[in-house]
């Protein structure tokens, strides 16, 4: 069994204890084995969550219309959220839950980001995922991410969302 050090870090898969040290190699704390170099830890995982009110949504719809709609949904997003009013603001409210949980995770200093860079494509099986493109897509770039995860959900008049990014070096 390896002695734990100051900087490492545990790491529980498939029953074992791993002790992740400073140099990014894991060892077997629990079963004395000493087995090492399980996997090296050269990638950063960002995360954002974003909870939103539908309310504000629709509010913003009726007083802005379709310059708010044009302003901060592609076609594909607008497509997607047909039906009565509620029905239709819940699902742009997640959406705009999902763009805000991208913002936390790319972490844009002074640059504005354009709305429509970061865009939720739902697919015909019904899950959605993000497709950045112009600034977003150079902010991610930028920041190394390699994969994104996205979940929505809209219920009781609130939407969110939560944002995973597995980033490599830039």
């Amino acid at each position: 069994m390896t002695e734990q050090t100051e900087g490492d870090h545990p790491i529980i898969t498939q029953g074992k204890v791993y002790s992740l040290g400073v140099t990014g190699v894991a060892e077997d704390v629990a079963g004395g084995t000493g087995l090492r170099a399980v996997e090296r830890c050269d990638a950063e995982v960002r995360v954002g969550l974003d909870l939103m009110e539908v309310a504000q949504v629709e509010q913003a719809v009726t007083k802005f219309g379709e310059r708010y709609l044009q302003r901060v949904f592609t076609p594909h997003e607008l497509g997607c959220c047909q039906g009565e009013p509620s029905a239709r603001a819940a699902g742009l409210a997640s959406r705009f839950a999902a763009k805000e949980a991208v913002m936390k995770v790319l972490r844009p200093l002074e640059e504005g980001l354009d709305w429509r860079s970061i865009e939720v494509r739902r697919h015909r099986g019904g899950w959605c995922d993000l497709n950045l493109g112009g600034q977003a897509g150079r902010l991610a770039a930028r920041a190394g991410v390699q994969k994104l995860a996205l979940s929505m959900s809209h219920e009781a008049g609130m939407a969110g969302a939560v944002v995973v990014a597995l980033c490599g070096s830039p």
